[in-house]
């Protein structure tokens, strides 16, 4: 049965009953829409009302977008949290792209790799294809962008050496992303980052007629609708950093198509003029990243990957001389200024023992 409430572009099952998770109180929800909270008459607890999706319990919608949803949810069978992605009816009913996703979920499925979220099984239910795949208890790297905050740049660069080493291992696979931004990166509570959505992924060397990627981060060649390849998704990374770091987009316009089309019109500007704070070698990195021609960036993930490693520790070095630098400099001038402190006192005694003798004089001849 299709859900009335705000669920209604996708068919999820609503449940006539439930148990508390909190007391295991059996509850009536047959009048509750999916998602809605409830108190439970009988601890007091507010509980949320699962849906229910082939053999999954849905908990919680953890976002949505023009294809479709993703839930929290519990894996019937094997008595597991997952995050379901349930694409709308519509593309099921379109037997190409059914296919090519199964493709795609399969190749995504084989990139088994700590920095890639992992994909467990793919089907489809009353016309609506779905992907399982692990949950990441975390964030989204679109929700730290903040013009407000300096972020902390060996940190990012650390977060910007594992995705490029999960887009390494998806490239030695032969399979391109084909949508990198923020919103696609997760952040786990350690600090280890997830590529995930490899719903619209290609395999490289391919060609597609439709022009995917989101406007903010899509590689020049990729909107032209030309062969796109791992360079692409490294463009796209190097824009969603860029923007990251910087508090701002790389590229401006009142509309999608302006936004698309400054990329032409003249390169990333250097992001440390909105973060003075980076280096010059982030900077440099990122400005190679986002190329207009393909060719003029790094030739591999794996290239950028080894210089995004080693970049920190070189960071650090500069930055324990510096401080050590400023701590001998302020060494030298508190020294210099015990050593004022102690002329001048010098001269005051000097000064008072000219004066001492003046007034003995004064008092023994005058």
């Amino acid at each position: 049965m299709e859900d009335d409430g705000a669920h209604s572009i996708l068919k999820i099952e609503k449940l006539g009953r439930m148990t508390c998770e909190f007391c295991g109180e059996p509850l009536d929800v047959s009048e509750f829409r999916v998602f809605e909270e409830l108190e439970c008459p009988e601890c007091g607890e507010i509980v949320s009302v699962p849906g229910r999706f082939a053999n999954y319990v849905l908990l919680s919608e953890l976002g949505r977008g023009g294809m479709g949803a993703v839930f929290l949810a519990r894996d019937v069978n094997l008595n597991r949290k997952v995050a379901l992605k349930v694409l709308k009816p519509k593309f099921g009913r379109d037997p190409v792209f059914v296919e090519a996703l199964l493709r795609e979920a399969k190749a995504a499925a084989a990139l088994n790799h700590k920095n890639i979220v992992h994909i467990y099984s793919f089907g489809q239910e009353q016309e609506q294809p779905y992907i399982v795949m692990e949950v990441v208890d975390g964030i989204r790297l679109d929700e730290c962008i903040d013009p407000e905050v300096e972020q902390d740049e060996i940190g990012w660069l650390d977060i910007m050496w594992q995705v490029a080493s999960g887009l390494a291992a998806a490239e030695q696979k032969g399979v391109v992303h084909g949508d990198i931004k923020p919103a696609n990166i997760l952040l786990d509570r350690d600090g280890n980052s997830k590529i995930s959505d490899f719903g619209i992924a290609r395999f490289a060397g391919s060609r597609d007629d439709r022009i995917l990627g989101t406007p903010l981060y899509i590689a020049p060649e990729k909107s032209k609708g030309e062969k796109a390849d791992a360079r692409s998704d490294q463009f796209s990374m190097g824009a969603s950093f860029w923007h990251i770091l910087s508090g701002v987009p790389p590229f401006k316009g009142k509309t999608s198509r302006d936004v698309v089309l400054s990329r032409f019109e003249h390169p990333a500007p250097d992001v440390r003029q909105y973060a003075v704070h980076l280096s010059e070698a982030t900077g440099r990195i990122l400005q190679k990243m986002m190329a207009t021609e393909p060719e003029d960036r790094y030739p591999d993930f794996q290239t950028l990957a080894e210089e995004l490693r080693v970049l920190p520790e070189k960071l650090e070095e500069i930055q324990l001389k510096k401080q050590r630098e400023r701590e001998r400099l302020e060494e030298e001038a508190a020294m210099l200024k015990t050593r004022l402190q102690r002329r001048r006192r010098r001269m005051v005694g000097c000064a008072l023992l000219v004066i001492l003798i003046g007034y003995v004089y004064v008092a023994l001849y005058a």
